[in-house]
């Protein structure tokens, strides 16, 4: 990250595991090693909040409860509950930077697990938003979301300002034409989404940079690709396009911008990271399985 920031450390959902369902024995065994080091690794890193997924609860509900108890980072759901609809964690976080206040939800998708209910996911972010709305300035929502919410939340006008989504393989490149930006991270680790938020004002909604750059970018296209003797009314509206999108991106007063960071040999290691997936590495050796890369499945 850029020095002089503030930052927020999120993740949506799908840390632990990379799969919903996981063999006994030692298959077992070796994934809860491999999540305990996803702990302790995140620990050192520091994350302000953690929304899980139907892959967190792989190794049960008992499980996902000592992971929380050895995390020294919040984690939060709105709609994930026990067998007496009780929701398990918080269901939403309020963090201050600088002057500003920022209600951060977690949600899922409902799935299926053993002793857990998910609860109607929009109607309980709908809820954590009444909640919040008077007590903060912005609210991002972590959501691991099913293809079927994705398309029903990106038609929603929920009083949210922006959405990271996990449990897909989608990569967002900007946020989408919603009301809010929605940007999905992908299933495969190995990405680092960098979201930079500037604001003036806690009134105005976020413009998202990359999508209204997109779309003065499709229109060049369309002008370099017209023949010369195209119709110039049809120009002149492609350049009217480009115009109210310069317009929309000078005058805004909360704008994102967006940087994936592949992690890949060209990032520094970090020495007391290393160290703890290098114990990892041993005890699950010990058990019997091999140790992946600890990063290799989560989204940021």
């Amino acid at each position: 990250m850029e020095s002089g920031y503030k930052t927020l450390v999120l993740d949506a959902g799908n840390l632990f595991f990379k799969l919903e369902k996981i063999d006994p024995g030692v298959s077992m065994d070796v994934a809860k090693e491999n999540a305990m080091t996803i702990v302790k690794s995140f620990n050192y890193i520091s994350c302000d909040a953690f929304s899980p997924g139907p892959k967190d609860f792989s190794a049960g509900l008992e499980f996902a409860k000592k992971l929380q108890q050895e995390s020294n980072f919040d984690f939060i759901s709105c709609n994930i509950a026990d067998s007496k609809s009780n929701l398990i964690f918080k269901p939403y976080k309020i963090v201050e930077k600088e002057n500003f206040k920022i209600g951060i939800i977690g949600a899922s998708s409902t799935f299926v697990s053993d002793d857990i209910y998910v609860l109607d996911p929009f109607e309980s972010i709908k809820n954590s938003i009444i909640d919040l709305k008077s007590k903060t300035d912005f609210i991002i929502l972590l959501f691991s979301s099913s293809d079927q919410d994705y398309k029903k939340i990106s038609k929603s006008d929920l009083e949210v300002d922006f959405v990271v989504r996990s449990n897909t393989r989608r990569k967002s490149r900007d946020g989408g034409n919603s009301v809010f930006p929605i940007y999905s991270t992908g299933d495969r680790g190995k990405v680092l989404y960098q979201f930079d938020f500037k604001s003036t004002n806690k009134v105005d909604p976020i413009v998202d940079l990359p999508y209204y750059n997109k779309l003065i970018n499709l229109e060049k296209k369309r002008i370099q690709n017209m023949s010369s003797d195209a119709d110039v009314s049809l120009i002149n509206s492609y350049n009217d396009n480009i115009q109210k999108y310069n317009n929309i991106i000078n005058q805004a007063k909360n704008t994102i911008q967006v940087k994936q960071i592949t992690l890949d040999k060209s990032i520094q290691d970090n020495p007391y990271v290393l160290k703890i997936v290098d114990e990892g590495k041993i005890k699950t050796r010990n058990l019997g399985g091999p140790m992946e890369d600890p990063h290799r499945w989560h989204n940021h």
